[in-house]
């Protein structure tokens, strides 16, 4: 957030339209914990952080993630209680920022890696969502590791929240073509977001018949 603050922020939307903001990746291989990578509470957050220093609501977008990530959680630590906010293992060298192979990610348009195949599936069988946190995971108690997505039912109760709470102008995704062959996902994003832009025109209209 350098370079966006309530100083620099009126210049940088004097030479832009809008901000799509990225909020997704908001856990990485620096944590040291497990969390959503793009939950509604910890998108909020980012969110607020430009809205804060000056982005007019109307001209800034929320981020959706078409993919996957997973992390390995720590030796010997059983994360069932409690799957969010658990340890991990060391995923980033901290002298020399290498990936240790401790986390990753793909998309749904990817296949599988074979390796992370029999996790993966169990993460789609038996994965659940956090109605606090608001996003959708998996802990792998057989191979250690986390998983954390939005299926498309966490996508429609994502884009009303967020959006009705912030009056954001709207939503993208990185990226439309991770989401093929089926666009399961974008058609769940388009719906919600048809589905708020007709509540605004029945608002709208009401507001009218009222005036």
């Amino acid at each position: 957030m350098l370079a966006f603050t309530n100083t620099t922020i009126p210049k940088i939307m004097e030479s832009v339209d809008f901000l799509n903001i990225m909020t997704y990746d908001l856990s990485n291989r620096r944590d040291n914990v497990t969390k959503h990578h793009t939950g509604v509470q910890n998108s909020l957050e980012a969110i607020t952080s430009y809205l804060e220093r000056g982005v007019p609501p109307a001209r800034a977008n929320l981020g959706l993630a078409y993919y996957i990530k997973w992390y390995k959680t720590a030796i010997d630590v059983d994360c069932h209680a409690e799957p969010v906010g658990c340890p991990t293992e060391l995923m980033e060298d901290p002298n020399t920022g290498a990936d240790l192979g401790k986390a990753g990610a793909f998309s749904w348009h990817d296949q599988v890696p074979d390796e992370l195949s029999v996790s993966f599936h169990r993460a789609l069988k038996y994965g659940t969502y956090d109605k606090q946190g608001g996003g959708h995971y998996y802990w792998d108690k057989y191979e250690r590791r986390f998983w954390s997505w939005d299926d498309p039912k966490a996508l429609a109760k994502k884009i009303p929240a967020i959006l009705t709470a912030t009056n954001l102008g709207g939503a993208f995704a990185w990226a439309l073509g991770e989401d093929a062959l089926r666009f399961d996902h974008l058609r769940a994003t388009t719906a919600a977001l048809r589905e708020l832009s007709e509540g605004a025109s029945d608002s709208a209209r009401e507001e009218r018949i009222e005036l």
